[in-house]
Parts: C-alpha cells; structure tokens; sequence
C-alpha cells in the first residue's frame, strides 16, 4: 500500500543526479529505496487536504495574496504503486494508484510541466522510476480478461469495470475482455488460446474459473508447454477467492489489479486427478468428508458469501460426522517438526533466476502433459504407499495452496513449488467441541500444531468412498462421488503472485 504520510520533517539528505530531478522551478522528485518522495515548494493556496495536496488543477491566476502560504509539503508514493511515467510534449506525468479507502486504491496522476532543454535529463529520470518500480516485473502485460457475469453474487463485471479495468489502463497492459457465457466455456477458450498473444489469463470470478483455465491449457496437444507459457490470475468476484488470498493477499478487486501489474510470473505444482477414465488438474484442493459436504452442499445459499461455509459446517457438524473410506497415502514427511523444518529450509533457499527460462525451454521440448508417474484410479495402489484408517474418517482435505478462502489458512506448510501436496485427515469421532476448537485455531494459527489434526506431505493418494452418496470437491467444483486418485506434478502450472516464490500467508509456528 502507498505512504502518503507527510514526511517534512525527515532529515534532508545529499541528492544524487539520477535519483532526483526537479520540475517547475520548486518541485523535487526523489527516488528511495522504496518510494518517491515529493518535496513540494511552491507557493500556492494553503494545500487542499482533500487530494493530500497532490491536485492535477493548478492554482487559479485570480488567487488573493491572502491565500498564498509558502509552505513545503512532503509525500512519499509507494514504488509498487506507481503504474507508469512518461514525458510528453509539455510535461511529465506519473500514474500511481493511491489509496482511496482502507480495501481500495484508485488511479491518480500527477503532471508537471517539462521545458524542451529539461526533457533530456527527465527521461532519464523517468527510466530509473519505472526500473524501481517494476524490478524484474513484466511492464505492459498481455492479458486476457474472462469475466464470469454469473459467478458469485452476479457482479464480476462491474466489479472489473470500476475497480480493475482502470489500474489495468493506466498501466498501459493490453487487455482483452470475453464474457464466459456458461459452464465449461473458459475451458474452451483456454484450449484455443493463442499463447503468442497473451501474457497471462485473468479471471473475473471465484475459483471456478482458474479451474476451468487451468484445465483447458491442459487440454492442448501441447498442454505442458501451455501451462508454462500462460500464467493465471485471479481478480476476486467470488465467495472464496483462494487464488488471490494465496498469490497476491487480498481480498479487494482493485488491490489485487494492481498486484497483477507489479506480479512475478510463479511456477505453481498441479495435481492431476483421475476418476475411472478421465484426468483433471486441480491446482487449489481437494477435500472430502465435512469440508466437501460445507462447500458444495450449500449452492443453496450462495448469496451468504463466504460464511456459507462456516455456516454449513455448523449444520454439518451437528447431524453428522463420519464419512467412511479407503485411503492410501504416497507420504513423504509425515511429521510435524519434519513438515516444518522443510518450509524454513524451502524459503531460505535463494530463486534461480534462469529458473523460469529453463522450465520453459523444457516444455517446449517435452511439450505433452507429463505422464502419470502412480497410474490411474484404475490400476493397483502401489506397494509403498501408506494405508490410512478410514472407517471413522470425519474430513479429507488436501491442499496445493495454503489460504482456501479469506482467514481460513488450512495448510500453512503449503509451498507453490515444492512437488507436494498437504493432506489433513481428522477422525470423525472426535468431540464436537474439539471440532469447534479445531475450526476457531484456523484463524489463529493454532490448528496445525493440535494433536487431532493429522498432516503429511505426500506425493499421491487414492481414496474410495464407501457411500454411494455424497461430495467429492476438486478446487470448489463438485466431481462424482467415486474412487479418485490424484498425483502432483511440479511446477508445471504458472501463475501471477507478488514474491514470485512464496503464498501471501503466514507459514506454521
């Protein structure tokens, strides 16, 4: 978020050439580390506090000498903020996005007027300020928007048009925009994509449609080489918004517009699912027993938002808990201290940066989705797997990311690029008051570390329901209620996020 704090009364320091130019005789742009400072010392009518004195109108001639006050005033703009700059024929203008609202910032621009001899020095200056402000950040990105008119509460187009579409602009990104215009269309669209043409896929909606994205990249002859290619965002017009908590760690459409602007292309490991012949691709989660029963059995009461979860949980909770199966596990770290000490030696770990260019030079080598390592649902469990009791099994969640919807951060250990995936079990016989318990520490950060709650890191599972009823939810999206088996595959998608290596939530305590 941007600083517009005053700041006169900082010590001033020594300005470099290439860090500072000044415009219209009294007016000092300063980069920092982090920010612009603005040192503003003109004499003009007293600041107007309600533009934070950063007006684009200029004083009136007719001004009363009353009125002057010769003040210096001070601000400092966010470099992740800043959109673009240029020069023009008769001035310099910055674009940033300023906060307009604690959730929200709108496009703002500031403009200085630039004499011909000065032009030379303030492009210069100009390229320094986007340099900062962009880093390794992609300017200008082709992106392909898909708004989904119908998805959550009916508004992700306006959403798009009032909150998104204008930071977008203003950063001079290539949009453009497609209504999906029923289910399975992004899936469609996705497959026939031209990945020349586009940098990244944006999605106007909840979950669902990154789903769809994901699964129609997948669906190309060349769906490795896709998958690496194109990157999926996510702006957030849904009820769970797992994309966008988990990359870019917000809630808010305009705020997470301008994350996808400044955002680093970021490997992202996708399950591949199978269910008697057919195979998907998740890339959020996979869950089973009362969290699938919260999530898929309440599209009655979609127009609750997000609490139609914690309220179906509740129900749930009372009328029933076991939801018998068989479950076997490919494990790879079945203990908590293990578990965590792989987060801490993962984020330690420095970013290749030829990382990105080798993945893709090897999808274009070996272009076809990767074959499956464990085969299908339909082949024998293999030997070293771990079976897992699951006659009482009260909740099978497994997550490739960490946030499943705003303050419910289920899978802390959960890393964008480690090739494994979270698996939860919970016994379904526990105390109705431990499952309550279970459900407030998820916000607290208390629920990985509490001795009902079992975790592994694994590589595959398979698990066959004993009903012949029920839910099975793959990424929020409901699949047949039969055995499924699912395998990870390492960074074969991409997505847009804000550290280019990590998700936007607090890892295990």
């Amino acid at each position: 978020m941007s600083s517009l704090d005053p700041a006169a009364d900082q010590p001033e320091t020594p300005l470099q050439h290439d860090q500072a130019l000044l415009v219209d005789k009294a007016v000092s742009l300063t980069l920092g580390s982090d920010s612009l400072l603005i040192v503003d010392d003109r004499t003009s009518r007293k600041p107007d506090r309600s533009c934070c004195g950063l007006c684009k109108s200029k004083p009136g001639p007719s001004t009363p000498s009353g009125d002057l006050d010769k003040t210096k005033t001070t601000h400092a703009v966010s470099l992740y903020n800043i959109l673009d700059a240029e020069v023009n024929p008769s001035s310099l203008v910055i674009t940033y996005a300023q906060p307009s609202t604690k959730n929200d910032v709108e496009v703002t621009a500031l403009h200085y007027p630039i004499a011909e001899k000065e032009k030379p020095a303030a492009e210069a200056w100009v390229q320094n300020l986007l340099d900062l402000a962009y880093g390794i950040a992609q300017r200008r990105k082709r992106l392909k928007v898909l708004v989904n008119p119908f998805g959550g509460k009916g508004t992700a187009a306006n959403l798009y048009k009032t909150y998104a579409a204008p930071v977008f602009a203003a950063a001079r990104c290539h949009v453009d925009v497609q209504n999906t215009e029923y289910r399975g269309h992004a899936i469609e669209i996705a497959e026939q994509l031209d990945l020349d043409a586009y940098d990244a896929v944006i999605c106007c909606s909840g979950d669902g449609l990154p789903y769809e994205v994901f699964n129609g990249l997948g669906k190309r002859s060349n769906g490795r080489e896709a998958l690496a290619k194109v990157a999926v965002a996510l702006l957030p017009c849904g009820s769970g918004n797992g994309m966008t908590w988990n990359c870019l760690g917000t809630g808010s459409v305009s705020i997470a517009a301008l994350g996808i602007v400044k955002a680093l292309r970021t490997p992202l490991d996708l399950v591949s699912v199978t269910q008697q012949n057919s195979r998907t691709l998740s890339f959020l989660s996979q869950s089973f027993g009362i969290v699938a029963e919260s999530d898929l059995g309440t599209d009655n009461i979609r127009w609750m938002g997000a609490q139609r979860f914690t309220y179906g949980f509740l129900v749930r909770l009372m009328q029933r808990t076991i939801y018998p199966c068989d479950l076997a596990i490919k494990v790879e770290i079945n203990d908590k201290k293990a578990i965590k000490d792989h987060y801490s030696t993962y984020i330690s770990q420095e970013e290749d940066p030829l990382a990105d260019r080798l993945r893709l030079e090897a999808a274009s080598e070996a272009p076809a989705l990767p074959e499956l390592q464990y085969g299908t649902v339909q082949d024998q469990v293999p030997k070293d797997w771990e079976v897992v009791p699951g006659e009482h099994m009260g909740n099978f969640y497994a997550g490739n990311m960490a946030v499943m919807s705003k303050d419910t951060n289920f899978f802390p250990a959960s890393l964008p690029n480690d090739g494994l995936m979270d698996i939860v079990t919970i016994d379904g016989t526990v105390s109705r008051a431990t499952s309550l318990k279970m459900m407030n520490e998820i916000s607290t950060g208390g629920f990985f570390d509490m001795p009902d709650v079992i975790i592994r890191k694994a590589k595959a599972f398979r698990l066959v329901p004993h009903e012949k009823e029920g839910y099975i939810s793959i990424d929020g999206e409901q699949v047949p209620f039969e055995a499924l088996q699912c395998e990870i595959h390492q960074g074969l998608g991409t997505v847009l996020s804000k550290s280019g290596r990590m998700y936007e939530a607090e890892g295990p305590r």
